[in-house]
């Protein structure tokens, strides 16, 4: 805007050509830059971390607005990753920009109980759910016909030799070793033994949850390389893992090509830590640099608060 109607705005008692000077000096300096011939001035990456170092007032969050994430998220299941799926769906929906959440990492995590569901004459689906809270499901489908005792019988077994043990610890050779003395139980259990494997070496893993991709096209002058970018950045586990990963305590700002990754020089990071379970996760949103900080970082820490409780 001109330099007249900041004066206006704001009643300052300042001229608009001490505007324009002070404007002149804060290009001089870095903290602001012109994008193209015919644009205004705008902030660069330089004048928003000033900004949120020195500028920013903390932001509480309206009883409305926290009356409106409590009620999106309390309707959701008690289950550690559904909880996660929603909170990234609910920051997205409120921020009009793009969550990213990672689960729990689960390496440390044991095996609570595990249970059988029928779902077909000869299939059915294993429940794996474990002591951090994490519930994996899988199928599996047998050669011979499936009963209530059948899967009784399976529950009581895999109970027995696997209930408290770690997680990672369910491989192969440790599988063989607990249940290979019985050929006959062995066989039976072939195809329930591999599908245990696979979900608890999923619930290992650090998963990683994002929602509110389609909301970076509507932002008002990003522009499509950002988005794009952005888009590619995301695609990448192993990238958005690491970023998170350098998360502190607190809430982080990185803002711009502070990014170490090129395709966010464009583009903010906040982002911070939950607790369920005693085991930490990252939780973020990722948007253009122009964006309120202080508004975003209330939601984050709000959200973040309700799903480690």
């Amino acid at each position: 805007v001109g330099s007249k109607i900041v004066c206006e705005d704001l009643e300052l008692s300042f001229s608009p050509a001490t505007i324009r000077s002070e404007m002149a000096d804060l290009v001089d300096f870095g903290y602001l830059f012109q994008p193209h011939v015919s644009s205004g001035r705008v902030p660069s990456h330089q004048g928003y971390r000033l900004y949120i170092n020195r500028l920013m007032s903390k932001k509480l969050l309206p009883i409305e607005e926290k009356n409106l994430i409590n009620g999106m998220l309390s309707p959701s299941s008690v289950d550690p990753e559904s909880l996660l799926s929603v909170a990234a769906k609910v920051l997205s929906d409120i921020t009009n920009f793009t969550a990213v959440i990672t689960t729990p990492p689960g390496d440390e995590s044991r095996v609570r109980d595990i249970r059988f569901v029928k779902v077909g004459r000869r299939t059915a689906m294993i429940v794996l759910m474990a002591s951090n809270g994490i519930i994996k499901n899988k199928l599996f489908k047998c050669e011979y016909d499936l009963n209530f005792d059948i899967l009784h019988m399976f529950s009581e077994i895999l109970n027995d030799k696997f209930r408290g043990e770690l997680l990672k610890s369910i491989t192969p050779g440790f599988v063989n070793f607990l249940v290979g003395n019985d050929e006959e139980i062995s066989l039976l259990l072939l195809p329930v033994i591999d599908v245990l494997m696979k979900a608890a070496k999923e619930a290992c893993e650090v998963e990683v949850k994002i929602h509110g991709q389609k909301n970076l096209l509507s932002i008002p002058g990003i522009t499509p390389e950002t988005v794009t970018n952005i888009f590619n950045f995301l695609e990448s586990r192993e990238k958005v893992l690491d970023l998170l990963n350098l998360t502190d305590n607190g809430i982080n700002f990185i803002v711009g090509e502070e990014n170490i990754y090129t395709e966010l020089k464009n583009a903010s990071v906040i982002s911070t830590h939950y607790t369920i379970g005693g085991k930490s996760g990252a939780i973020g949103i990722i948007g253009p640099t122009r964006m309120d900080y202080g508004s975003i970082a209330a939601q984050l820490q709000y959200v973040a608060a309700l799903v480690g409780l």
